[in-house]
């Protein structure tokens, strides 16, 4: 596979859960748990550790990886 499309990832994700957003301004978070076909939920490798990337100007997406569901 060379590049992932929107048709291979309507089918590799089941579903997709998105919460209410918490706090204000920069510290806004929104939890976003995504569910795989035939796998599930699907913990990130590695030590606990935050995932960090700016999407766009004056917004950094960052993925926090300590509180995954059980």
């Amino acid at each position: 596979m060379d590049c992932l499309t929107s048709p291979l990832l309507q089918e590799l994700i089941d579903h997709i859960d998105v919460y209410e957003t918490e706090g204000t301004g920069k510290n806004r978070t929104q939890r976003i748990v995504i569910y795989y076909r035939f796998v599930g939920y699907i913990e990130l490798p590695g030590p606990r550790s935050n995932y960090k990337a700016d999407t766009r100007k004056g917004v950094a997406v960052e993925y926090l990886t300590d509180n995954i569901p059980a």
